[in-house]
């Protein structure tokens, strides 16, 4: 559900947490894909003044700052520039409650000594460049699955992150990352997924023989959690929870290989500090530039967590914040997705032992 915004566009309003919250907070520049953090930041007759490393190629801008659960967003209009410096009018104020949905755990709580880090990171983005790399091999995978497949089924379709863009069905995957069953769809159901399959898949397949009725998908996942692609099994007969069973197994295999060939998909071995954490959330940290290369608002990750005792998790999390402080280092919010089984028991554990509550 969307915050609730406030909007605050008479001026003395304007005026008034120009000069008692935005002068005396960070305040950071949003952009599309990194919020930087402003440097002299300067409120004074109704024009601000503020310094970013960066050119600032829009006019119209959005200033914030975060007031504990509160946003604050600025939205201004750039009037003139000398140098590294900006000069805008604040045209008006949007408040959003977001608090956290929990608190995370702070670097000064965490044990001393304790290194905690992630690494083998792999994002979508280096994931799909991984399938790009590698279409040929890809490609006579895919024929001799479709192939095997094509004797028990109708039709048998692999799709894999090599593809243009994202169709329907891995859209689908990208948000819910478990299999479909539409057993036959002639009959009418309440049931959610027909409901979204009826809507945005089948609506789209204009190809689509419309003598099939019956189809099964199951999702491709590297390291089980993150889709690099589909396989989708089709029939013009109701197909069985046989099928459904038969076909996920199927689904699991492809996922095992493709995760345990290091060749194929090749993750990164840097290293990266984690500042803060919680079950549903980490922030981590970095001054070399090179590694922003991960990092993109909205992306899909996953990496390692690297705990002390010499434990691990593997967790999904998707990108929510990049921040670029003032001193050129990097701080970036993650939201959590997924854990591995044990990795979870791991991370629950540390997690309490240094909150006090184990």
């Amino acid at each position: 559900m969307s915050p609730e915004v406030k909007r605050i566009a008479e001026p003395k309003a304007i005026d008034n947490y120009m000069r008692k919250l935005f002068s005396v907070k960070p305040v950071y520049l949003k952009t599309k894909e990194l919020n930087i953090e402003t440097g002299s930041f300067i409120y004074k007759d109704d024009q601000v003044t503020f310094e970013v490393p960066d050119t600032v190629s829009e006019k119209n801008i959005n200033l914030y700052i975060r007031n504990g659960a509160e946003l604050f967003i600025a939205r201004a209009t750039i009037t003139s520039r000398s140098g590294p410096g900006y000069n805008c009018k604040v045209n008006e104020i949007l408040i959003m409650n977001l608090p956290r949905k929990e608190e995370r755990i702070s670097p000064a709580e965490i044990k001393a000594g304790a290194e905690l880090y992630i690494s083998n990171i792999i994002s979508d983005v280096t994931l799909k460049q991984n399938f790009e790399d590698n279409k040929r091999r890809m490609g006579a995978l895919k024929n001799d699955i479709e192939i095997k497949l094509g004797k028990k089924y109708d039709k048998v379709k692999i799709y894999s992150v090599s593809e243009q863009k994202y169709d329907a069905r891995m859209t689908y995957f990208m948000m819910e990352r478990k299999p479909y069953f539409i057993k036959n769809t002639t009959e009418r159901s309440d049931d959610e997924q027909y409901r979204y399959y009826i809507e945005f898949i089948y609506a789209s397949d204009r190809d689509t023989d419309r003598s099939i009725i019956s189809e099964i998908a199951v999702p491709l996942l590297y390291r089980y959690m993150l889709p690099f692609g589909y396989m989708q099994v089709n029939s013009r007969k109701p197909l069985s929870d046989e099928d459904f069973s038969f076909l996920k197994k199927q689904g699991m295999s492809i996922s095992t290989f493709f995760t345990n060939d290091k060749t194929f998909i090749k993750s990164s071995d840097d290293r990266i500090s984690i500042v803060d954490l919680s079950m549903t959330g980490l922030g981590i940290i970095f001054r070399e530039r090179s590694l922003i290369r991960h990092f993109k608002e909205g992306n899909f990750l996953i990496f390692t967590v690297f705990l002390p005792d010499k434990k691990t998790t593997t967790v999904m999390c998707q990108v929510k914040n990049i921040n670029v402080f003032k001193n050129g280092s990097y701080k970036v919010g993650c939201s959590v997705l997924n854990f591995d089984a044990i990795g979870e028991v791991n991370y629950t554990e540390y997690l309490e032992s240094i909150s006090g509550n184990g």
